[in-house]
């Protein structure tokens, strides 16, 4: 139940960003369903693979790139099974506003949990991503020598 919320979230935008770009702006147009359909593929598989994954070892950036980059593939994958034809234009702008769209949300997920440390970057949100431990504070885990 810990992955409903970013899930959720995540559908949201990811579903706003594919309806504009497919169903709105695309001349002929993508049915809306098609475009709904997309977008939860794509959510499902940038919140498994990016955030549960990736994040972790990445950091914020990077993630967000790959999110782009996978998006990418799973857009034009995608393009194959609609009737209209989806160019390369257009997958390439609807996976780029996904890859900042991925950047912002991780930063909210940064600020809304917060650091461990001022100006250092999240290497991982298990709080709000679904995890069940925390990011182990500097120093936490050392023991110090008593003499």
């Amino acid at each position: 139940m810990d992955h409903v919320r970013p899930l959720l979230i995540k559908f949201i935008y990811i579903a706003a960003i594919t309806m504009i770009f497919f169903s709105h702006l695309l001349l002929p147009a993508v049915p809306m369903g098609s475009s709904l359909v997309i977008a939860l593929v794509t959510t499902a598989v940038l919140y498994f693979a990016g955030d549960l994954y990736l994040l972790p070892r990445l950091g914020v950036l990077l993630t967000a790139i790959a999110n782009f980059i996978i998006a990418i593939v799973i857009l034009a994958l995608g393009s194959s099974f609609v009737r209209q034809p989806i160019g390369a234009g257009a997958v390439l702008a609807t996976a780029a506003v996904i890859g900042v769209a991925e950047w912002i949300f991780y930063r909210y997920i940064r600020d809304e949990i917060g650091t461990s440390a001022e100006g250092k970057e999240m290497l991982s949100s298990p709080e709000f991503l679904g995890g069940e431990g925390t990011p182990p504070e500097e120093g936490e885990g050392e023991q110090s020598p008593e003499e």
